[in-house]
């Protein structure tokens, strides 16, 4: 019987996001002849629900196992596992499907990576969060303490060590490091390392903490040598942040941490203690993107002022969106400025009329984000009833 409900929860999963993904790219389909930003615009909240379903679709399944088998753990954490992992198979065929040159073997690295740097952390949260006791003592403090551990650790470079271990990070080339080394010298900031990610996204990351940057290896390939200058000035420009700008991006742990809490908090507040955990998983995020707005403008800004020369460094960025079909102008601000606004920013006037907005998520993401609300005030209610009925 166990079986059973395992294998349904990995077809349940991978169906529904398969399945949801697929009707929810057709806009996408009709309009492929379009210029880059109408595809772009159109296939963004598809990807964003996509991404987001990759949580919502299991932790539905966890939940609802939970409730009908509470007393079988730990059936619900390998129902979880099964889960997620149906969920991940179920939206590879979205990549493939929108970004056809990408290969398999590397869709498969991506997505293993993206399942034990992302999805294994959640999975222990999940389940610490479930074995929380009712009350705050020293059992819930040190479940707190460990999930915090994990956190740091993965922040810190845990995932850099496991991107290294699965081949996903790999030595940079030459002509990467002496780009860097020049960069480097000429900004005065140091920086400790430079990888390359195995990737088939064009996309660069500064590590603050760790002082260290990566570069995908598509980038390289589509961008020239000036243009891998800017983005990289654009990078080291993020290392200069202080320790207190530091501590402040980390803010966003604070959206989901208290969530490890929800049974003792339950147990104190009832229902209320739900809607404070709405509430600050709504705000901290927003707060996080207002902060990290600021700071992506003012790398634009040190990038534009060592850029080789003028507009390299707004070609590059559009060059990078085009090929990520990330949108130009999305409906909210998320963590980065519009491209249409960085790119007038840079002194370039983009050569397409601003574009509509891209939505923020899809339908089918917005229906799993609706079902899991369901879900859960079912899950609080079953919770609050079991505290009742004790009492």
């Amino acid at each position: 019987m166990n079986g059973i409900i395992l294998i349904a929860a990995f077809v349940l999963a991978a169906s529904a996001t398969f399945v949801t993904n697929w009707l929810a790219l057709i806009p996408w389909r009709r309009n492929r002849d379009k210029h880059w930003t109408e595809q772009a615009r159109l296939v963004y909240p598809v990807f964003v629900a996509a991404r987001s379903n990759l949580l919502f679709v299991p932790g539905i399944i966890t939940l609802a196992v939970w409730m009908m088998r509470a007393d079988s753990f730990p059936l619900w954490l390998f129902a979880g596992i099964f889960a997620m992992a149906g969920a991940t198979a179920g939206t590879l065929f979205l990549s493939l499907e929108v970004f056809p040159r990408t290969s398999v073997p590397d869709l498969l690295r991506e997505a293993a990576a993206d399942w034990l740097m992302r999805f294994l952390i959640w999975l222990i949260f999940i389940a610490a969060a479930v074995e929380m006791p009712d009350k705050f003592n020293l059992s819930a403090l040190g479940l707190g303490i460990l999930v915090v551990l994990l956190w740091v650790l993965r922040a810190s470079g845990g995932w850099v060590w496991l991107g290294k271990t699965i081949g996903l990070f790999v030595p940079a080339p030459e002509r990467l490091i002496n780009i860097v080394r020049k960069m480097s010298t000429m900004m005065n900031i140091p920086c400790r390392n430079v990888l390359l990610v195995r990737s088939s996204r064009s996309q660069a990351y500064a590590l603050p903490d760790i002082r260290l940057l990566l570069f995908t290896r598509r980038l390289l390939e589509l961008s020239s040598d000036d243009e891998i200058r800017a983005i990289c000035a654009h990078e080291l420009a993020h290392l200069t942040e202080s320790r207190a700008i530091s501590y402040l991006r980390s803010i966003k742990t604070l959206a989901y941490l208290p969530w490890v809490f929800f049974n003792p908090l339950i147990h104190a507040a009832g229902f209320g203690a739900v809607w404070f955990l709405l509430f600050i998983s709504f705000v901290v995020p927003r707060i996080y993107s207002k902060v990290s707005r600021k700071l992506e403008s003012r790398a634009d800004a040190m990038a534009k002022a060592n850029e080789p020369d003028d507009g390299v460094y707004a070609r590059a960025l559009a060059r990078l969106y085009e090929d990520n079909l990330a949108p130009a102008v999305t409906a909210r601000k998320l963590t980065h400025p519009h491209l249409y606004e960085r790119l007038l920013a840079s002194g370039i006037t983009p050569d397409f009329p601003r574009p509509k907005p891209a939505q923020t998520i899809a339908w089918n993401g917005i229906m799993f984000a609706g079902l899991g609300g369901i879900v859960l005030g079912m899950f609080a209610a079953h919770v609050i009833g079991y505290i009742n009925g004790a009492n």
